[in-house]
């Protein structure tokens, strides 16, 4: 299990991350999203130690991880930018990071070949495409505790994609891995992710298990006959109200049925249905409440 206790960090006079606290469980997916420039991968960076924090702890099975700990030998990053070294082909590296992991030849060679990947290729010299399932390919063979990606879908086709995941949660199933990814692409995180991490401007906003966030923000349509105004539902703790013609879109985290039954008793209800609840749907919600998106 990977902790993150009030994890703290300057870069001069900017604050980056604010009281961050992170719990990603052993054998599951913990999903960090955000808005953009909010601290997902310093957070990723601090893990590794290549930062250092100002105040705060991380904690990886209940062991501390400070710089020059042993323990991050068992954890591999893969980062959204990706470099090479020099003329290296995959195969070259495979075998470079050999001195540093326990690299698994046999799901180095099936991956390739599951990939459609040339090892003897150059690494600089492959597509954008082609490099992240490279990278993804040498992070799975490295047999991580801890594995983090960064933005690793990004860019790739649905069915390559569908890959990566089929990979990474056997592995999961497997290993009992811990995996924090870091990613934009909320609806291939709504897939896949058991525990979520919302940010904004360097604060964890809100972090729960993602059927429970499901569970406590909530929507529905409706549509009642006559006049109707919005401002009289605030004791169902509405976060907003859309109208679209004569239907009105909730969402809440209040009790919808006694929504549906206080309608029922003042007005002639029409329709009243309630809908899922996306990550990304979430997400635009908690991120509108902090008022990001709605600036003049």
């Amino acid at each position: 299990m990977l902790t993150i206790n009030n994890l703290s960090k300057k870069f001069g006079d900017f604050q980056v991350l604010k009281n961050i606290n992170i719990n990603a469980d052993k054998g599951r997916i913990y999903g960090l999203v955000g808005s953009n420039g909010c601290g997902k991968t310093t957070i990723l960076k601090h893990i590794m130690k290549v930062y250092k924090q100002d105040e705060g702890h991380i904690t990886f099975n209940g062991e501390e991880v400070v710089e020059g700990s042993d323990i991050i030998k068992d954890f591999y990053f893969v980062q959204d930018t990706l470099y090479f070294p020099y003329q290296y082909t995959l195969n070259k590296l495979f075998h470079y990071e050999k001195l540093m992991y326990n690299m698994s030849e046999e799901k180095f060679e099936y991956l390739l070949k599951y990939f459609d990947i040339d090892k003897n290729k150059v690494l600089n010299k492959m597509s954008k495409g082609q490099k992240k399932q490279a990278a993804f390919v040498l992070s799975i063979a490295a047999q991580p505790r801890l594995l983090l990606l960064d933005e690793i879908v990004d860019g790739l086709d649905a069915v390559i994609k569908r890959k990566f995941w089929d990979v990474l949660i056997k592995e999961i199933i497997d290993n009992n891995m811990t995996v924090v990814i870091s990613s934009h692409d909320l609806k291939e995180l709504d897939n896949i992710c058991d525990r979520v991490g919302i940010m904004h401007e360097g604060r964890i906003l809100r972090e729960e298990n993602l059927e429970k966030m499901k569970e406590d923000i909530k929507r529905v349509q409706f549509a009642v006959e006559g006049g109707f105004d919005p401002d009289e539902l605030k004791e169902f703790n509405m976060l907003q109200v859309v109208k679209i013609g004569s239907v009105f879109i909730a969402t809440l985290t209040g009790n919808i049925d006694e929504l549906k039954k206080y309608l029922e008793n003042k007005y002639t209800l029409l329709l009243f249905d309630k809908l899922s609840m996306s990550l990304e749907e979430i997400f635009i919600t908690e991120l509108g409440g902090v008022g990001y998106g709605k600036e003049k």
